[in-house]
């Protein structure tokens, strides 16, 4: 059958950084040594860096020390800045946030010790010394793990600590603001900062302009009014889903033709806004939905057992049909919706660097859908295999396209199981349609290409920029 294809392959990128400041301490330390760490927020893993072990002055047994910097990092996204000075550290925690409205009596912290605020109050005393960050070489203050337990939990934060991990969770409500979501998006899109032009804003610092200014200009948030920007207002879902609409270059007249038919349906369609719920966002929301944001920008997500997850991104599917006279805006709504759910359920795993398994879903050779996977465009030929047992055997295809889910001859049964898997060799094509009287209509379209970089596997769109590279 003749198909009416998206022209383009789906787009992605892997990037990822750490970095470190230095800032003041109380006192300097002997050289020590560094062990491993690992910082978790409600089970996942945020950063690992190295902490110390030694005694507290007059303390009889060792304790465990951290630089509070990566502590800053952490709080950060809930909404919790810190701001710190040498000798006292002050965490501006958001007015909507239930705390502790205990403060202490004394606000002069014992010789050597710091003071530890919140809004300004003190709230606890904790020593602390200088010490270069085991990951480099700039000087950092420590403080022991056990003093910053007590401060988060003043801030509605409860921690464990056994040695090598240190678990915080979130069991209340956070809000976070605007301004935090505006940086979020543009660092996990990618986006490069702009800091030309005069910042009018009387709330909006200098150093996180460039991000603001970027945003503004491609229209993906809007500020208050001329002169307030609003970066301490809380923000909705719907929000995010807008401007991520903007981003991919969605405009609302075209919305119809799209997934869902409107911006929150297209955003919960496309997985955006998987694992949240329409509303004012918390902080734990806005991390689920910024790593959402960052495996659509990726393309892929990694699981737990080392296979891949395909996060199929979305195009203006008014824009790739309106010419063709079998689309309409209905069908390309409804074809496209069914070709992403079905596309995101896709997995793959590495074999070798030109040799890819893939597990997709199982469809009937009747479905309204079609699922096509194979090693597409080699000049040796199509080297696909399919099973639909399981792995238990293995056919080889001979078709175009490898296995067909509506091809009886290339992997198409009545009842097939769960899944089907795949095996490819070179350059691969997985690509989801919708079947039609006379025609098929292709929706989503991801190819593999073997690397030429020295990775392993790498999926490419069109324009040749690199998307996805296996390691």
């Amino acid at each position: 059958m003749r198909k009416n294809a998206i022209p383009f392959f789906v787009a992605a990128t892997l990037l990822g950084s750490l970095s470190a400041n230095p800032v003041l301490a109380a006192t300097v330390s002997s050289a020590s040594k560094g062990y491993p760490t690992h910082i978790e927020r409600n089970g996942k893993v945020l950063m690992s860096p190295q902490h110390m072990v030694r005694r507290e002055s007059g303390a009889t047994k060792p304790t465990s020390w951290l630089p509070i910097w990566y502590l800053f990092q952490v709080l950060k996204p809930l909404g919790i800045e810190s701001s710190w000075n040498g000798k006292d550290w002050n965490l501006t925690v958001p007015s909507g946030e239930v705390q502790d409205g205990t403060s202490l009596k004394n606000s002069s912290p014992p010789s050597g010790d710091i003071r530890i605020e919140r809004n300004g109050r003190p709230v606890e005393f904790a020593p602390c010394i200088a010490h270069r960050d085991f990951s480099g070489q700039v000087l950092t203050s420590y403080v022991p793990i056990w003093y910053l337990m007590q401060v988060l939990d003043r801030i509605g934060i409860t921690s464990t600590w056994d040695g090598s991990t240190w678990s915080l969770t979130i069991s209340k409500t956070i809000p976070v603001t605007k301004m935090q979501v505006v940086k979020d998006f543009a660092q996990t899109l990618h986006m490069a900062p702009d800091s030309s032009g005069v910042n009018p804003f009387d709330d909006v610092p200098s150093a996180d302009w460039p991000y603001v200014h970027a945003a503004l200009i491609k229209g993906y948030f809007m500020p208050d009014s001329p002169t307030h920007f609003g970066a301490s207002d809380n923000i909705s879902l719907e929000t995010v889903d807008r401007a991520y609409q903007a981003y991919v270059g969605i405009p609302d007249g075209d919305l119809s033709w799209n997934a869902g038919g409107n911006t929150v349906a297209w955003a919960n369609a496309v997985q955006l806004n998987l694992g949240v719920t329409q509303g004012m966002m918390t902080s734990t929301e806005e991390t689920q939905v910024m790593s959402n944001l960052a495996d659509l920008y990726q393309g892929y997500s990694k699981t737990s057992d080392g296979s891949y997850r395909v996060w199929f991104q979305p195009y203006d599917a008014k824009v790739a049909f309106a010419h063709n006279p079998n689309v309409t805006a209905g069908v390309a709504s409804a074809g496209q919706e069914n070709s992403i759910r079905l596309a995101d359920q896709i997995t793959f795993s590495v074999q070798s660097r030109e040799r890819l398994t893939f597990v997709v879903p199982g469809l009937s050779d009747t479905d309204a859908m079609e699922i096509t996977a194979g090693s597409l465009f080699n000049r040796s030929g199509n080297h696909t295999e399919f099973s639909v047992n399981g792995g238990a055997t293995w056919t080889s295809a001979n078709g175009f396209y490898g296995y067909d889910s509506r091809d009886p001859e290339n992997g198409g049964i009545k009842t097939p199981r769960g899944s089907v898997l795949v095996k490819t060799q070179g350059h691969a094509q997985v690509a989801v349609s919708d079947i039609f009287a006379t025609h098929d209509t292709t929706f989503v379209e991801v190819g593999f290409a073997p690397s030429v970089n020295g990775g392993t596997f790498e999926l490419t769109d069109r324009s040749g920029q690199p998307i996805w590279t296996g390691q």
